[in-house]
């Protein structure tokens, strides 16, 4: 997305007054490039609203097509509809949790003696009653 935002930027490479004498083409191609940079750079850094700004992308990518010079010569809205579509379709993953250093053992975890040794061998304390949860509220 950031990709077709430059591309299209750079096809309109053109001054400020020749581009208001041409109208809506010029300046939507700016408006148009900008809101695909920053919906990349919202993607980028937060991925969690991919399929917002996926969706927004493709949105953008064919207004573009229409109203800004055949969007870039078409390679801008080509860009901007492949990066829309992969932005819509990714997941991030969870990261991993990390390992623990060396072999300690879970505090959780029971040991069971050896049965025989101990009487009531092979047997595990009976789980602690859940906490009271405190005064209920009735409709």
């Amino acid at each position: 997305m950031i990709l077709a935002g430059v591309e299209m930027v750079l096809i309109t490479r053109i001054p400020v007054e020749l581009m208001i004498h041409l109208g809506v083409g010029a300046v939507s191609t700016l408006v148009f490039s900008g809101m695909l940079i920053v919906l990349g750079l919202v993607t980028w850094f937060t991925p969690n609203q991919h399929v917002i700004t996926g969706s927004f992308a493709g949105f953008i990518a064919l207004g573009a097509l229409i109203l800004s010079n055949l969007g870039g010569l078409v390679v801008g809205t080509l860009l901007a509809l492949v990066g829309g579509g992969l932005a819509f379709a990714w997941r991030p993953l969870a990261r991993p949790p990390r390992r623990r250093r060396g072999r300690r053992r879970r505090r959780h975890e029971v040991k069971e003696p050896v049965s025989g040794s101990v009487p009531g061998a092979g047997t595990r304390p009976h789980p602690e009653p859940p906490l009271d949860p405190g005064p209920q509220l009735s409709s």
